[in-house]
């Protein structure tokens, strides 16, 4: 009998090699952890009074504070990307990239890129001899990220640890569409839920039940005199929803579609027109949060939709959708984990 030790990222590798594969467009994940166990926006916040009337100013700094997490870090995933077009004859092209996405474990302050490794294109599995081979070095380099990141020095807390304020539950992501133009120009759209929550003026429209789970429903349009980034300008242009769940006061869910004059104007262009884009029109940008059994909210779905709406984002005439699924939590340290083999019945 033979006992081979085996590191925490090659236990994860084989795992899923036996859990088979889990199934669009060129993808990075850079993802960052935070310095102080209390965010910035989390300090000295108490929970905001729903009753009515909705505190809403303070319901909105709450959830603001909600997703201010860094949970993704702890988490491998599987990320789908799916791009959608229509060619010059109107005819609609669809492609699809699925990949496993690992962190390498970080020290508080840092930020590390995501290790992907693609498992399907445009809906067929990578080979099996080729995915194993994908993994195994997706494994090398976590372990070089692992030996780089233990030789950094951890950043100070930006906070004191007696500091008094909220812990967040969830993590709202920042994600961005990039075109560079064949005369060389670059363009790009980010949408994150954390801009909408600063620039926008909520008004409460009505209660529902959702997945079993109590939400607030707020219509939302951009605040007079916002300001914008280049990429996400499109913003001041749109008007729609966004769902607080009534109890973990975060953001689950925002739907935005742009004023009828919006998709027939430059993003710079402002809106002149209050008419709204009819209610069962395609989104133009869509992010939806699910919640984990271990309570915490992560991203589910995120769209940018440029196709019905080609004129919004600054020259993004396609669509991206990227979801998320099959979480899994390796944060807790594994140690001398043994693998028998050679073994005799």
């Amino acid at each position: 009998m033979r006992q081979n030790r085996v590191s925490l990222y090659t236990l994860i590798l084989l795992t899923l090699l036996c859990c088979g594969t889990i199934s669009a467009q060129n993808a990075s994940v850079t993802i960052g952890k935070r310095a102080s166990r209390i965010p910035k926006s989390c300090e000295g916040l108490v929970p905001a009074s729903i009753s009515d009337p909705i505190d809403i100013p303070a319901l909105v700094k709450e959830a603001y504070c909600k997703g201010n997490g860094d949970m993704l870090a702890d988490y491998t995933y599987v990320m789908t990307s799916v791009g959608r077009s229509i060619d010059k004859k109107g005819q609609t092209k669809q492609e699809s990239t699925t990949y496993e996405v690992f962190i390498p474990t970080l020290k508080s302050g840092t930020r590390g890129k995501g290790v992907m490794v693609v498992t399907s294109r445009d809906g067929v599995p990578v080979p099996a001899v080729e995915l194993e081979k994908a993994r195994l070095e997706a494994g090398k380099k976590l372990e070089k990220a692992e030996e780089k990141n233990a030789k950094e020095k951890p950043t100070a807390p930006e906070t004191a640890p007696e500091v008094k304020g909220m812990l967040p539950l969830g993590m709202y992501t920042s994600t961005t569409n990039n075109h560079s133009s064949t005369f060389g120009k670059s363009r790009s759209t980010t949408l994150g839920i954390y801009t909408f929550l600063k620039t926008c003026e909520l008004t409460f429209a009505r209660h529902e039940q959702h997945e079993g789970r109590d939400i607030l429903i707020f219509t939302f349009t951009s605040r007079p005199g916002a300001q914008f980034s280049d990429d996400e300008k499109y913003i001041a242009q749109l008007t729609g929803e966004i769902w607080i769940d009534a109890q973990d006061r975060i953001v689950t869910r925002l739907v935005g579609r742009p004023t009828l004059s919006a998709n027939n104007a430059s993003p710079a262009q402002p809106v002149t027109t209050s008419a709204h884009t009819p209610a069962d029109a395609p989104p133009a940008v869509y992010v939806e949060m699910m919640r984990l059994p271990e309570g915490v909210w992560l991203p589910r779905i995120v769209r940018i939709n440029g196709v019905d709406y080609n004129k919004l984002f600054d020259g993004i005439t396609w669509e991206s959708t990227w979801t998320f699924s099959n979480f899994r939590r390796f944060s807790t340290e594994i140690k001398d984990v043994k693998i028998n083999s050679d073994s005799k019945p």
